[in-house]
């Protein structure tokens, strides 16, 4: 591989950005334009919602099967995948949020925002996947791997920063343009970050110009290629032996685990145990800066620390914060600063994480002899699936066992207590989990990486 140049330098996780702010959107303002905007059935967003999900759990294994599975393109496997769908899944999007504004009948919303849906999660997830397979295409060291992995991260991270207010900006001015309407400013917002998704994915589609075997490199070594199939067989192979990508898909599930329950019961710690429910702005936006600092610093510390060392560091910190959080939680400027310490070495550890992953790739090639990155890398995916599983069954279940309820007015001592226990006690311990994992299980150094990679070189020289 070559080195990277100085527009991977620049510009790597640009691209992403633009292509996260859509995705985002739809993420929070999807469901409040559905209910609240668009006016339907509740009943019709539960069907919507619990269809979309389910199929989107079952279709998440495959996004790298089908990506391993094709022959490299004119520009590429995962480039093509970049450049060609980009513009299919803003067109798709568009057409979602124009159906749910406009489309009048419930039944037949349904059946068109289902159709959108699943065609959307598709073409999404395949991009989604092809952009975290960057990583592992342009990095030809763990070290640019980790320099990688943090700017597209911190990149990503800095979306969520400013998403609520250019979003608010955009719905506003877009209310001025079209009066009564209240769709229409949603439906354009949407247009707006649909137009910034291909912008993006044309961004990182030239900034990898040059990194990726394309259709005619396979032609000019087509003998050596047919040895280099990807199989079925050589598919399940590189899941199912390969201790590494089992311990990282188990770590990342406990991790991914810890963010959807931070992010899902901020606004109930605040709103009822803290009772300052004006600070919870506040505090979402320095957690989130707390994220893009953590990313940045992923890509400094990867410099100068094997992968596995740098996240067996960056766990058990988490926990010491969060420690921090339940003993201070009474302080809602030092449960603040706990947090957003946490969530500073949360994501320095999940762009950790994406460089492990980029070794289980390379450790796959060592042992099939086959280039499956586009699978592994997919995976990454499939924790966020699992977590959504578990907070949302761990959730309800939790408030329930503290005894919380809607309606009340004066807040028990009790309830208080177990909102915060929520919030910081069960994710330390999914961390404690992480960490275990990750020191006994995944047994993938940096100097084993290098040593496979140079002997892959050596065998695409031979």
């Amino acid at each position: 591989k070559k080195p990277l140049n100085k527009k991977i330098k620049t510009l790597f996780g640009v691209g992403d950005f633009l292509f996260d702010f859509h995705s985002s959107y739809k993420t929070y303002y999807w469901s409040i334009f559905l209910t609240s905007i668009a006016a339907l059935p509740l009943a019709t967003v539960a069907l919507l919602n619990t269809i979309v999900s389910t199929c989107e759990i079952v279709m998440s294994f495959f996004y790298g099967v089908i990506m391993d599975g094709m022959k490299p393109m004119k520009w590429g496997r995962y480039r093509s995948i970049v450049l060609v769908l980009a513009p299919a899944t803003a067109i798709i999007s568009i057409l979602s949020w124009l159906a749910a504004g406009t489309i009048g009948n419930a039944n037949v919303v349904l059946v068109v925002l289902v159709v959108l849906s699943l065609l959307y999660a598709v073409f999404f997830n395949l991009q989604y996947a092809a952009n975290t397979t960057m990583v592992s295409v342009c990095g030809a060291t763990e070290a640019d791997r980790s320099f990688l992995s943090s700017r597209r991260w911190a990149w990503i991270n800095a979306d969520k920063v400013v998403l609520s207010a250019i979003a608010t900006f955009l719905i506003a001015r877009f209310t001025g343009v079209f009066g009564d309407s209240a769709v229409y400013p949603y439906i354009m917002v949407a247009v707006v970050f649909a137009v910034l998704l291909v912008i993006g994915q044309y961004i990182i589609f030239k900034i990898t110009d040059g990194y990726e075997e394309t259709s005619e490199d396979v032609s000019a070594s087509s003998t050596a290629k047919k040895k280099e199939r990807v199989t079925f067989k050589v598919m399940l192979d590189t899941v199912i032996h390969n201790p590494p990508l089992l311990a990282m898909f188990c770590a990342q599930c406990c991790t991914t685990t810890v963010s959807f329950i931070l992010a899902q019961m901020a606004a109930y710690q605040f709103n009822y145990a803290l009772e300052a429910p004006q600070i919870l702005a506040y505090y979402l936006a320095a957690t989130n800066f707390g994220a893009v600092l953590g990313s940045l610093a992923a890509g400094v510390l990867g410099k100068k620390m094997e992968a596995k060392k740098l996240s067996m560091c960056c766990l058990p910190l988490c926990i010491i914060f969060l420690i921090g959080a339940r003993l201070f939680a009474g302080n809602v400027l030092l449960f603040t600063i706990f947090i957003l310490c946490e969530r500073t070495c949360s994501n320095c550890n999940y762009s950790t994480f994406v460089t492990m992953y980029s070794n289980c790739a390379i450790y796959a090639e060592y042992k099939n002899g086959v280039n499956t990155s586009g699978l592994v890398m997919s995976i990454t995916n499939i924790p966020v699936k699992v977590a959504v599983l578990i907070t949302g069954i761990l959730i309800p279940a939790v408030l329930s066992m503290t005894g919380y309820d809607a309606a009340m007015t004066v807040i028990p001592e009790a309830v208080k207590t177990g909102l915060t226990n929520a919030i910081t006690i069960i994710p330390a311990i999914c961390y404690c989990g992480a960490f275990l994992i990750i020191t006994f299980c995944f047994k993938l150094s940096g100097k084993e990486v290098a040593r496979m990679q140079d002997e892959i070189n050596a065998r695409k020289t031979a």
